[in-house]
């Protein structure tokens, strides 16, 4: 394929191996109480990423998977309550 046909390696094809059933997802999410953060593509590159340790982000900037990813991180990260370490705060006040 390589030599024959290089451009049929970079097209993706999309289908909905997991269709929605009623309100979907969301509808789900809202029934739990809890939030919708969005949806994350099937990414080959994300399954070789986590089986080889290697930051997907990082290593696949482009992929179609990482923009997804990184909004789902970003709405957790606002999410979440932060916390200040004991430890730090102790070593800070120390120096």
């Amino acid at each position: 394929l390589k030599e024959k046909c290089p451009e049929v390696l970079k097209m993706m094809a999309i289908t909905d191996v997991f269709p929605s059933a009623g309100t979907g997802p969301e509808g789900m999410a809202s029934k739990f109480g809890v939030p919708y953060l969005g949806k994350l593509p099937l990414d080959p590159n994300l399954l070789k990423s986590c089986e080889d340790g290697v930051s997907f982000v990082d290593q696949y900037p482009s992929s179609p998977g990482t923009a997804p990813l990184n909004n789902i991180v970003d709405k957790l990260i606002l999410a979440l309550p932060v916390e200040d370490d004991e430890e730090d705060s102790d070593a800070m006040q120390t120096t």
